[in-house]
């Protein structure tokens, strides 16, 4: 760690990890450490609206400050969104944090972790896009996976991280809204397996005939539920194609309602999206399709399990390709096969 030694216990920390449900999930072990750490201290988050409801009513978390990325990335060129930008850095200045960490690692976020004018600005000594010149903190870990980078990150703070810190509370009507939707499918909790098709990188995603194989594979032997967001309703209507026992509920949930279904789901099966970091966090285990991403860096964790396709280009982190050969040789019955393997291991 560059600057100086631990810096004294804090009042007020803020956590700049604004975007993303998988970063913000990643993100959870810090949060659960500070406040066993310094019970006494006032913890904020900085997300985004879309991310915020999956943590906004933690009893671990004292408020979130609301981050409107496009609004705000406006400033260099629409006059309203620069007062937008001015009055936010007015309102983090305000504060007073202590302490900011910066779990995002890039330039927007590392300057706003200075902007706060927090007297402990700490982030990764790797950060990109230049963050690490905002920091008085610029903290070195030789963990290769997120979730551990984040936790060793933490601990050379002296903020008491571990890898059973890695869990999420499912809002109470959240779980009101799964119980609900088991009545009206018929369902069982635990007993039904959640398919995730989407992502965010379009070279990330299984095939969707490869998709349709696996639901109507596993719907012989058990229900399958279909998330994803309102835009990837018919992506997944073409997944189910009719089967009674796929229901596509893609659209249809809300952030904390998506978490709640996955909480309730024997089995999740996803390409590297949130959802497997979702799963290990309400203590499911996710089998993870993975192609242009590396299994090391953002792959399943804890009970998780990865599946690859044996082709040299696979992890290259490329978020376009032509052909996206990686995902395509992941063959349906493998992920059938292996999908069996863990919830036969579960029912034991």
């Amino acid at each position: 760690m560059t600057g100086n030694s631990r810096p004294p216990a804090p009042s007020r920390v803020l956590i700049i990890k604004p975007s993303s449900l998988g970063d913000v999930v990643t993100a959870l072990p810090v949060l659960r450490a500070l406040r066993r750490t310094f019970p006494r201290c006032r913890v904020l988050w900085m997300l985004s609206a879309t991310c915020a409801p999956l943590v906004e009513g933690d009893a671990d978390l004292d408020g979130v400050v609301l981050f409107d990325r496009r609004r705000l990335g406006r400033a260099w060129r629409s006059p309203g969104a620069l007062l937008d930008l001015e009055r936010f850095l007015r309102g983090l200045r305000k504060q007073r944090f202590d302490w900011v960490i910066d779990l995002q690692g890039l330039f927007r976020s590392g300057f706003f972790a200075w902007a706060s004018r927090a007297p402990v600005r700490a982030g990764f000594a790797d950060a990109r896009e230049g963050a690490r010149m905002f920091y008085t903190h610029s903290i070195r870990v030789s963990a290769a996976h997120a979730i551990d980078r984040n936790i060793e990150l933490a601990g050379q703070l002296g903020i008491d991280a571990s890898r059973e810190d890695l869990r999420l509370t499912v809002a109470t009507d959240a779980r009101a809204f799964a119980d609900e939707t088991f009545r009206r499918l018929g369902l069982k909790r635990g007993g039904f397996v959640a398919c995730v098709p989407p992502t965010r990188w379009s070279n990330k995603r299984y095939p969707a005939r490869h998709w349709r194989a696996v639901a109507a594979g596993l719907s012989k032997t058990a229900p399958v539920v279909l998330l994803g967001a309102d835009g990837d309703r018919d992506l997944c209507d073409a997944i189910a194609d009719g089967s009674p026992r796929v229901a596509n509920l893609a659209g249809r949930t809300t952030v904390p309602q998506f978490a709640a279904m996955i909480a309730c789901s024997a089995l999740v099966i996803c390409s590297d999206s949130a959802a497997q970091y979702i799963a290990t966090a309400v203590g499911v285990p996710a089998l993870t399709l993975i192609g242009p991403t590396r299994v090391e860096r953002t792959g399943p964790y804890g009970r998780g399990r990865a599946l690859t396709a044996p082709v040299p280009c696979q992890g290259c982190l490329k978020r376009r390709c032509r052909h996206a050969t990686c995902m395509e040789l992941i063959s349906p019955a493998e992920v059938l096969a292996a999908a069996e393997a863990m919830l036969d291991q579960e029912r034991r």
